[in-house]
């Protein structure tokens, strides 16, 4: 997926190494992985920035579906 980007500041391997991240955000689910790395690829074009980061990452805003697991895990470790 990451090779299809094309933009001219993104390092390779980048999501690679934001692999925990990305599967904490999108609840494994594949269609929300490609959601956001798509999502944050628009703005990496739109801003100029021509890269994809953590940060970027996680200013995109998921579907309910895939942030479900998450803050049932997140209400879970709080009791």
């Amino acid at each position: 997926m990451e090779r299809t980007l094309l933009l001219h500041r993104h390092a390779p391997g980048t999501l690679v190494k934001l692999d925990r991240l990305l599967h904490k955000r999108t609840g494994g689910m594949i269609g929300a992985l490609s959601h956001q790395i798509r999502g944050a690829a628009i703005d990496a074009v739109l801003t100029g920035t021509e890269e994809i980061t953590q940060d970027s990452l996680e200013a995109v805003p998921l579907d309910v579906a895939a942030q479900s697991p998450r803050l049932l895990a997140d209400a879970r470790d709080k009791w």
